[in-house]
């Protein structure tokens, strides 16, 4: 019985070590923060963009696509960004006479930016997710990734890169977006 309730209490008095550090991280961390210049900010933009369509399952597409999204997140300081993203994609298909198509997005962004001046920034965006294909009559879940350059001026941006919807062979796409922060 004594051996019980002394792993209770080794227990016991390891949660309360972990708890006591937990709270003291939570009250060095904005201290940490504001020493560095890490004041968190509400970040979140709009962006709309086109893009084109490479390949999709190593066969060439010729489609194109318009893109209107969102983003809501935090800027950590003037180097930081972490957001999450909704992107509508309508697809356009020249092959084979298809129509329309429509897909949503849904990701988690990260920017780096490199302050060159108070206005102006350039950056390199990350952002990974999922892909879902909202076909007429309705489709499949993927892996979503994106990632390229790009220019912050003022609340304007300008970002281009690739992106990549799809596990293995997929569909690879280049892209160009312009956008705004509120």
């Amino acid at each position: 019985m004594k051996k019980n309730q002394k792993q209770r209490n080794g227990l016991h008095s390891r949660f309360l070590k972990k708890v006591g550090l937990f709270c003291f991280m939570l009250a060095v961390f904005p201290s940490l923060c504001h020493a560095i210049d890490w004041t968190p900010k509400y970040a979140g933009g709009m962006h709309i963009g086109y893009g084109t369509s490479s390949t999709v399952n190593d066969v060439k597409t010729y489609s194109a696509r318009a893109m209107l999204g969102m983003l809501h997140g935090i800027m950590w300081g003037d180097y930081l960004q972490t957001s999450i993203g909704v992107d509508a994609h309508m697809l356009t298909h020249y092959y084979k006479g298809q129509g329309l198509r429509f897909a949503m997005t849904g990701y988690v962004d990260l920017r780096g930016f490199y302050p060159v001046t108070s206005d102006f920034s350039p950056f390199v965006d990350l952002a990974l997710g999922a892909g879902h294909s909202l076909k007429p009559s309705g489709g499949k879940t993927s892996f979503y990734c994106e990632f390229g350059p790009g220019i912050k001026y003022k609340k304007f941006t300008l970002s281009c890169g690739l992106q990549k919807f799809g596990n293995d062979k997929g569909s690879s796409h280049f892209y160009v977006k312009t956008g705004f922060y509120f």
